[in-house]
């Protein structure tokens, strides 16, 4: 018996499963950062309307440190997209033994996605940012191209099929 159907059923429920779970978390940390931010707006804007000191250059500061926490979040949930990917991809190779090129720039997409969030911008060599820029421009082309390619492909054969069987 093939391995590869049950595989590709077992990590569908993985994959859903897992999915949800990161959706409710996410939501759950946008919920806070928004919160967060709010409340820290308007605390300092009522402070300021009060009399008190306006926006300085330490609250900024102070702000901008306990919101870099998010960055780390995020960095961590396309982390673990990736994994799925990854996964994706292995249990599709099992099924039909053929590596498929979409999952994999999906998976360069989302890689570079999240090292792009991990970038201290302010310490970084700027020819090290253009080089990221390319990287994700040409492995966004790709994946149009490809995409655009499937879909063609796609529409050639529909019409192959209705124009035969007429």
């Amino acid at each position: 018996m093939p391995t590869g159907p049950i595989a590709l059923r077992m990590y569908s429920y993985v994959e859903r499963a897992v999915v949800l779970v990161l959706l409710v978390m996410l939501t759950l940390v946008v919920l806070w950062a928004t919160w967060g931010l709010s409340f820290e707006l308007v605390t300092r804007l009522l402070q300021r309307i009060s009399g008190g000191p306006g926006v300085d250059r330490e609250w900024s500061t102070a702000l901008l440190e306990q919101f870099n926490m998010l960055r780390d979040v995020f960095g961590a949930f396309l982390l673990i997209l990736i994994g799925l990917e990854l996964m994706k991809t292995v249990v599709m190779y099992l099924d039909e033994h053929v590596l498929h090129v979409e999952v994999v720039l999906t998976v360069a997409i989302i890689a570079l996605a999240r090292h792009a969030i991990d970038l201290d911008i302010e310490h970084t060599n700027p020819v090290t940012l253009m080089g990221m820029g390319v990287m994700i421009f040409a492995l966004a082309l790709g994946s149009y191209y490809f995409q655009k390619a499937a879909a063609d492909s796609s529409a050639a054969s529909r019409n192959r099929t209705s124009g035969a069987g007429s």
